[in-house]
Parts: C-alpha cells; sequence; structure tokens
C-alpha cells in the first residue's frame, strides 16, 4: 500500500478543510442514512480512499463493523480485492442474532461484486492463527473494542499480517484511552508514523465522531513476522479471560437491563470521552 499516495490524496477529497469533514461525494451521506452505524461520511470518504488504492494481492481488514456502514462506505467503486470483516457481537446481548442477519444483509447488497468474508469471533484470536490471512494486509481499520489492552493488541496482532507498508487506520482515536494504548505500542515498536491524527471537537462529533488516526506501517529490515513477546502475553491475557470475562458482563446486563445504571457507575467515562486537542496535534 502507497502510504504516501494516500497521504497526498486525502485533503482532496472533501469540500473545505478536512477539520470541517463534508466530502465532495455526497454518496457517502447516504450510506450513512441507509445504514445504521456510527461512523460519519467523511469517515467512510477515508476508508473508501484507503480501499481504491489498495493494489492487487494486499487485502483490506476491518474490525467491528457493527451493522455494516463503514465497509459499505469503503466498497464503494472499490477494485477487486480481498476484504474481510471481524464481528464479535459480543456487546449485543440477545439481540446478537438479528444483528448478525443484519450485517450480513448490508454486506451482500453494498458488497456485491466483492471478495468479501464475514467472521464472526474474536478478532485477536483470529488474527493470531496460522494462515488466518492468505495475503499481506495493505489497509487495517480497527473499530472494536476500546480498551486499553484491546487496543495494544489492535496494533500488536495485525503487526506480522500486514504488508511491508500498509495503511492502519484507528478509529474513536481521540479518547483518552484510545490514544494512550496506541502511543504506547508506536513508542515500543519501530516501523510506525503517524500521517493524520484527525481530532473530535466533542463527543461523537458530526463530522468526525470521536477521531480518526491513519498510521503508515514500513516494516523494518529484517523484522520477524511473528508476535512479539509484549504482544503474546497480552493476547492471552485478552482472549482466555478479558474477552471471556466481557461477554459474560454483556449477557447479564442484557438479561437484567435494570443493572446497567450501576455498570455506567463504575466505568471510568474519562477515559472514553473526548479531551480538547493539544497544541501542534
Amino acid at each position: 500500500m502507497d502510504t504516501s499516495a494516500f497521504d497526498a490524496a486525502l485533503d482532496g477529497l472533501f469540500a473545505g478543510p478536512i477539520a470541517d469533514g463534508v466530502p465532495l461525494d455526497d454518496r457517502f451521506g447516504g450510506i450513512v442514512a441507509d445504514v445504521a452505524g456510527h461512523s460519519t461520511p467523511a469517515e467512510l470518504a477515508v476508508l473508501n480512499l484507503a480501499a481504491r488504492l489498495l493494489p492487487a494481492g494486499e487485502a483490506y481488514v476491518e474490525v467491528g463493523s457493527l451493522k455494516g456502514r463503514s465497509l459499505a462506505g469503503a466498497l464503494l467503486d472499490a477494485p477487486d480485492r480481498s476484504y474481510l470483516a471481524v464481528e464479535s457481537f459480543r456487546e449485543f446481548g440477545m439481540l446478537a442474532a438479528s444483528s448478525r442477519r443484519e450485517l450480513a444483509a448490508n454486506i451482500a447488497r453494498y458488497g456485491a461484486g466483492h471478495r468479501v468474508r464475514l467472521h464472526d469471533g474474536d478478532c485477536f484470536a483470529l488474527l493470531a492463527r496460522p494462515g488466518a490471512m492468505p495475503e499481506p494486509i495493505g489497509v487495517y481499520f480497527y473499530d472494536g473494542a476500546h480498551t486499553g489492552l484491546a487496543h495494544y493488541l489492535a496494533l500488536g496482532v495485525i503487526e506480522p499480517l500486514l504488508a511491508d507498508e500498509a495503511l492502519v487506520l484507528i478509529d474513536d482515536s481521540s479518547y483518552p484511552i484510545v490514544d494512550a494504548a496506541t502511543r504506547r505500542y508506536l513508542g515500543r515498536h519501530p516501523g510506525w508514523t503517524v500521517l493524520r491524527d484527525i481530532r473530535a471537537e466533542t463527543d461523537h462529533d458530526p463530522r468526525w465522531a470521536n477521531g480518526l488516526l491513519a498510521l503508515a506501517y514500513r516494516r523494518p529490515a529484517g523484522a520477524a513476522r511473528r508476535l512479539a513477546p509484549d504482544v503474546r502475553w497480552r493476547r492471552l491475557l485478552q482472549v482466555y479471560l478479558r474477552g471471556p470475562a466481557t461477554t459474560v458482563v454483556w449477557r447479564v446486563l442484557h438479561w437484567f437491563p435494570w443493572l446497567v445504571p450501576l455498570a455506567v457507575r463504575l466505568v471510568p467515562k474519562r477515559s472514553r470521552t473526548v479531551s480538547p486537542a493539544e497544541p501542534g496535534r
């Protein structure tokens, strides 16, 4: 993936400054109106550019598909490539089956004529399996669980599968918990560069939702294609302890909704509240 070409073309997608988030192509607004989700038209325009620039022989992977809005936007006029959507449905509780059907239906509509696969399960279990991706990943969009552990793993688990040059897009990047975990990983692992840090001004900003971070990965010479030690133990913790525990919690909340206010009080809100951009960011 030519990340420099992506960066050079990004501003040209918009009718004004990129911060205003107004795409020139109004079809993304139509997708937002048609498919349930959280991605804004501006975010869809960015994902679509990434998909359209994806070279032959490389794959597009997204984690956290919800009802399929982000993938629908990415696939608009996209070339014939391999596309993978990963959704665990962990947070859907008793609505998981109907949500799965809705996602599959939207993929069938917007993905017609494309090679799209849907994987129902834990991305951190799937992506660490031998042969999980037959092609190197040129574009990776992460919009999965927003915990510090998950966002560290979001980069660590995918790094061995990336093409030698790849584009990585992180959603909700203006959340302090996401920003801190991402930058912690970048500080410990070479090859990563921040292309664009598009900050949201408020929670659920209508232009950029909760922020979008574009990263370039260029594999250092001689770098091994395997999980780093600091990633391996974190993945085991997530897959065998944190993930299953989260599944239980969401199922309990769906069966006993009167517990939701208590759960909300127990979750630290500041970690998932958009904070003002720092000078120079």
